[in-house]
């Protein structure tokens, strides 16, 4: 015979069940959602997304303590972390969408008791093509993992860069890792390299890209590493800087861009001539025009095109005086190859000093405004950036 007070404790469990603020199976009944955040939302395969909404009650305030569960559609193309919430304070119910191997379109729903579920239609794209939101002066905080993007065995993460319009840019891109040797690139949108480097001094790992931009617009960092098959935590910054060449440091420049500087004894220094120097990756087929003005000395400019099969810079032009008449230097080059090429702004005169103004521009065409895979010229990898490099050159 069974002791009624074992049957008790069921009896009233059932009948709280049967009454009150919901069951505990479902959590208190919503009036409806709000705040909505994530839905038509992309991400490349094997990354993450968030998604939230808030529930509420049937006065219209937060509902705390409502259960929502989570599914995926179809099941395979994402899993959510964690599968089931309860509403905080805020009425706010959230997920993680660990997003698969499988490319297009899936729904992750939140069921919740009272309303119908709250649906998101998500995108899963190619990591290649896929550009991380960034804003300019921000450090962002990324991973090289094996899910991203892959390019000639190298891992990379892509990241938007808008700068303002219709003007000339100088910035300094950083990114620094305590897990691998960072190295930094940037790209137009239609995937052509127009800077790249590796270390910000010797004996220091962290990159830092230093550039004049001849305009504005949106360009993409390609952040990613020295070394093949190498993972792990990195920062990524910008900021502007000056636009100089002081220090014979490491400076890119594109199109469009328009130097005003001094050549000082601080600078390159070539068997007795003073100069600075800037990199410029150029396209095969695109004609570029240079001009140094001065009148404190007289000018002379040289191009060269680094040989990664000799290891030297090879001289491609030069122009000492524009005409009989006119001591400034000027050229009109049609590049036949794309490729890394080093322009020395100098003087034709050892010793010389002074003020100059440098004007680069070019026949490029204005490019897409949908990102496409860059070819990512990882002979650049081992292009032995900083004044220590050691290449020859050919004159």
């Amino acid at each position: 015979m069974r002791s009624l007070s074992r049957l008790v404790p069921v009896a009233i469990a059932g009948m709280l069940g049967a009454c009150g603020g919901g069951d505990s199976a479902t959590g208190p009944k919503a009036g409806s959602v709000t705040g909505i955040a994530g839905d038509n939302a992309t991400a490349p395969t094997g990354g993450t997304l968030p998604v939230s909404f808030v529930v509420l009650g049937a006065d219209g305030f937060p509902l705390s303590g409502a259960k929502v569960a989570w599914t995926v559609s179809p099941t395979s193309a994402a899993a959510v972390t964690p599968t089931a919430v309860t509403t905080d304070a805020t009425g706010a119910a959230a997920t993680t969408v660990n997003v698969g191997s499988t490319q297009g379109a899936f729904t992750v729903s939140g069921k919740v008791n009272g309303v119908d579920p709250v649906a998101f239609h998500l995108t899963a794209v190619n990591p290649c093509q896929y550009l991380n939101s960034y804003t300019f002066g921000a450090t962002a905080s990324g991973t090289l993992s094996r899910a991203d993007c892959k390019l000639n065995g190298y891992f990379y993460d892509f990241y938007r860069l808008d700068l303002p319009t219709g003007q000339q840019s100088s910035v300094s891109i950083g990114m620094q890792s305590s897990k691998f040797d960072a190295y930094v690139e940037l790209y137009t949108l239609n995937g052509d390299l127009i800077g790249a480097d590796n270390n910000v001094d010797q004996g220091v790992k962290d990159a830092r890209l230093d550039i004049i931009l001849g305009a504005g617009g949106t360009y993409v960092i390609g952040a990613n590493s020295l070394d093949q098959d190498t993972v792990g935590a990195y920062t990524l910054n910008t900021s502007l800087r000056p636009t100089s060449l002081t220090g014979c440091r490491d400076v890119w420049v594109t199109p469009g861009a328009t130097v005003i500087d001094t050549i000082r004894t601080t600078d390159c220094l070539n068997t007795g001539f003073y100069s600075d120097e800037v990199f410029m990756w150029i396209q095969g087929g695109t004609t570029i025009r240079l001009s140094e003005r001065a009148t404190a000395f007289d000018p002379l400019l040289k191009l060269y095109q680094a040989n990664f099969s000799t290891q030297m810079f090879d001289s491609v032009w030069a122009n000492n005086d524009s005409s009989g008449t006119n001591k400034n230097a000027y050229f009109s080059f049609a590049v036949p190859t794309e490729g890394v090429f080093l322009l020395d702004i100098g003087t034709a005169v050892a010793g010389q000093t002074g003020e100059y103004t440098l004007a680069f521009s070019s026949n490029t065409a204005a490019g897409p405004t949908a990102f496409q895979t860059p070819a990512a010229p990882q002979a650049l990898h081992f292009f032995p950036f900083s004044r220590a490099k050691g290449w020859r050159r050919r004159s």
